[in-house]
């Protein structure tokens, strides 16, 4: 089992290979379009003033209510719109939010911006904590998905953790 304070990332890779069950995978997402929904709410709220404008208030309203895939991301996008509208007061703009959105819902591809393992955003240790939690309480072994991954994809950051977590050994 993985560390629970520093989990195994390379889970992530899994959650866009398709080979996760659909009782992990779908948890999983509904899991991290949940957590953009309210990423992207809470980045507009902390930014929102008093007096701020009532379709501001309302998009955001709007999108702190969404439960839904498609209402959240419908949501996501009509209050960035509204708030480049609003770009000056809020000190925010739409393509923020998007990335703040994008961050949340893929963590695999946050990895690919780090040369470092040690110090990756904690949205991807979330989303890695998150997904063993479901991988295990669904008995699927991980670890055996991951190196059937391993050998059959070229994927460049799958490489890169391989290494980070099982170092070459060096003759001295």
């Amino acid at each position: 089992m993985p560390d629970a304070t520093r989990p195994d990332l390379r889970i992530l890779a899994l959650a866009d290979s398709g080979l996760l069950p659909e009782s992990v995978q779908k948890p999983f997402d509904d899991w991290r379009i949940l957590r953009a929904r309210d990423a992207v709410a809470h980045t507009v709220r902390k930014r929102l003033k008093a007096d701020a404008d009532s379709m501001l208030v309302f998009m955001l309203e709007r999108l702190e209510a969404a439960d839904d895939d498609r209402g959240i991301f419908e949501g996501i996008y009509a209050l960035a719109e509204v708030v480049d509208l609003h770009r000056v007061r809020t000190g925010l703009h739409s393509e923020y939010l998007v990335l703040v959105m994008a961050g949340q819902l893929n963590p695999y591809g946050l990895l690919a911006l780090t040369d470092d393992f040690d110090y990756v955003p904690i949205s991807a240790i979330e989303s890695a904590r998150k997904l063993w939690e479901l991988v295990t309480a669904h008995d699927v072994n991980a670890r055996a998905l991951i190196a059937v991954l391993a050998e059959s994809h070229d994927d460049s950051i799958l490489m890169r953790l391989e290494a980070y977590y099982n170092p070459p050994l060096h003759s001295g």
